[in-house]
């Protein structure tokens, strides 16, 4: 019985994690001026992202680690702890890549250039956004055998709000001055980015 609702779970956490994904994307596409529309202008400059749908993604997957942490102790009587936390990594890894398909697939139907405004080499920033929500969710499987598993989403949820803040928009202003707000004002550029 367990089983099953947490096979439905998984399932319907799927699908929303893909809507969010496909619904973000064609949001921040339809949002964005077509005179900047860059691959990192419309998904690492916009706050929507990382300030609200990785937390929601993080919680829904977080959904699945405290269902499996109610039948902890079952499974640790037969010593299948390390099968469960593998298949927690896997659904992590799993959720993360629907996520990310679902936010950069609609872009990729569109002819807006990917690199625009700088390097490529910098550009790659945006593969480390997608190692660091794909730590993060793998970080969250240790919610599985902590005590209060609920203080490690908070922490997981301030260590991303943190990266996006204080690492993604310094790489941002090092790919293209432009980026920041401070060069924008000194030089009297007013909406576009």
């Amino acid at each position: 019985m367990k089983t099953k609702r947490f096979s439905y779970r998984f399932i319907l956490n799927g699908l929303l994690i893909t809507f969010i994904g496909l619904w973000a994307g064609q949001f921040l596409i339809r949002r964005s001026d077509p005179s900047t529309m860059e691959l990192l202008n419309i998904y690492l400059n916009a706050n929507l992202v990382s300030l609200y749908l990785q937390p929601i993604m993080l919680t829904l997957f977080y959904s699945q680690v405290l269902a499996l942490r109610k039948i902890r102790l079952f499974v640790g009587v037969r010593k299948k702890d390390n099968q469960i936390i593998a298949i927690l990594l896997g659904i992590a890894t799993f959720y993360c890549l629907i996520f990310l398909l679902g936010l950069f697939v609609p872009y990729l139907g569109t002819n807006y250039p990917f690199f625009k405004n700088g390097s490529p080499v910098l550009g790659m920033t945006l593969l480390l956004h997608v190692f660091v929500l794909l730590f993060l969710s793998w970080l969250l499987v240790g919610g599985y055998q902590l005590r209060h598993p609920y203080f490690l989403l908070f922490l997981v949820i301030v260590l991303d709000l943190i990266y996006h803040f204080i690492i993604e928009k310094k790489l941002l202003i090092l790919y293209r001055p432009l980026y920041d707000p401070l060069y924008r004002a000194v030089h009297h550029i007013y909406g576009g980015y």
